[in-house]
C-alpha cells in the first residue's frame, strides 16, 4: 500500500494545533471543512507535508455577542451564517447563502473561506463592508487584523506561517441602514464573475451618513471602493447618486480574464452589479 504523500494530524485542542504550526511552518496546511484544500490537493496546487485537521475544535464554532460586536468563531459554517445569523448579521448571511450549494455550505467555514483569500470569494466583500476584525493566534500570542489589511493578494493573507484565524469580530451596525450582497455568476452557486457588498446608513432626515461598497472577482483581492462610498455621503441616494457611485466602483475594478469571464466583461459589469446592490440596500433602508 502506497502511503499518503502527507502526514495527517487531528489535534484535540487549539494549543496542539498552534504547536504543530510552529513546528512545521509553511509545510503544514490547516483543514476545516476541506472545501478549498481538497480541490487544491487533487489539482496538485499544494503539496503540504502535514495536514492539520481542526474540524473537531468545537471551541472555535461558537457565536458570542455584546453591545458593540458579534464575534463569530472561525469554524462556524457558511450554512450556520445563512440560517441563524440573518437577524444579527444580514449582509454576511446573504453573502453566505450565495456560496455553492447546501452541501458546500454545510462544510465550508467562515475562517477557512477568509483565510483562503480567493479573489472571487463571497464572504470577503461582506467582511470588508462590515469592517470586520480577524482574531488570529500563534504560540506567541494573539493579535487582531482589520479585514482591510488581511487580504494581501490572490490566495495570500497577512497571516504568518504559524498563525491561524480563530474568530471574526463584526461591529454592530445600528440606526437606519440597509445592506445587500449581489453577485453575477454563470450559474447559481458558481464563483462570482462580479460580486458587490453594499451597506448604507441614513440620518433621521433621510440623507446618507455613510456608505460602504466592497467588491470581489474584479481585482487581485476583494477590496473596498472608498471613493464610491464617499460619493454617497450627504446625498438622498437618488438614482443618479447611485449611478455615480457605481461608475466610480467600475473605474476601481482591475479584473483579469479566466475561465469564468473575460476582464473586459467583468469591467463592464462591475457598475451594473454595484448599482443593483446599492438599489437593494437603499430599499432595505426604507428608501424607494
Amino acid at each position: 500500500m502506497i502511503p499518503p504523500p502527507f502526514e495527517y494530524r487531528a489535534p484535540d485542542s487549539l494549543p496542539e494545533v498552534l504547536a504543530l504550526l510552529r513546528e512545521h511552518g509553511g509545510d503544514a496546511r490547516l483543514m476545516a471543512g476541506g472545501q478549498s484544500l481538497l480541490p487544491m490537493l487533487k489539482l496538485r496546487l499544494v503539496r503540504p507535508a502535514v495536514i492539520v485537521d481542526i474540524g473537531g475544535l468545537r471551541e472555535l464554532a461558537g457565536v458570542t455577542e455584546d453591545a458593540d460586536a458579534v464575534r463569530v468563531g472561525a469554524l462556524v459554517t457558511e450554512r450556520t451564517l445563512e440560517r441563524t445569523l440573518g437577524p444579527r448579521l444580514p449582509l454576511l448571511a446573504e453573502a453566505a447563502a450565495s456560496i455553492g450549494d447546501i452541501h458546500i455550505r454545510n462544510l465550508g467555514t467562515l475562517g477557512g473561506a477568509l483565510s483562503q483569500a480567493d479573489p472571487s470569494g463571497d464572504l470577503a466583500p461582506a467582511a470588508l463592508a462590515l469592517e470586520a476584525t480577524l482574531d488570529v493566534q500563534s504560540t506567541g500570542g494573539t493579535r487582531r487584523i482589520a479585514a482591510r489589511d488581511f487580504f494581501a493578494g490572490p490566495f495570500e493573507t497577512g497571516l504568518t506561517e504559524d498563525e491561524m484565524v480563530t474568530s471574526v469580530s463584526l461591529p454592530r451596525f445600528d440606526g437606519i441602514h440597509g445592506h445587500a450582497y449581489v453577485k453575477m455568476a454563470r450559474r447559481a452557486g458558481d464563483y462570482a464573475v462580479v460580486g458587490a457588498a453594499a451597506l448604507v446608513s441614513l440620518a433621521p432626515d433621510g440623507t446618507c451618513e455613510e456608505a460602504r461598497i466592497a467588491l470581489c472577482a474584479v481585482g487581485p483581492t476583494a477590496f473596498v471602493c472608498g471613493d464610491a462610498g464617499r460619493s454617497l455621503q450627504g446625498t438622498r441616494l437618488t438614482d443618479p447618486d447611485l449611478a455615480e457611485a457605481a461608475a466610480l466602483a467600475g473605474k476601481a475594478a482591475d479584473p483579469v480574464s479566466d475561465v469564468h469571464a473575460s476582464a473586459e466583461y467583468r469591467k463592464e459589469m462591475t457598475p451594473v452589479v454595484v448599482a443593483r446592490a446599492l438599489t437593494k440596500a437603499r430599499e432595505r433602508a426604507g428608501r424607494r
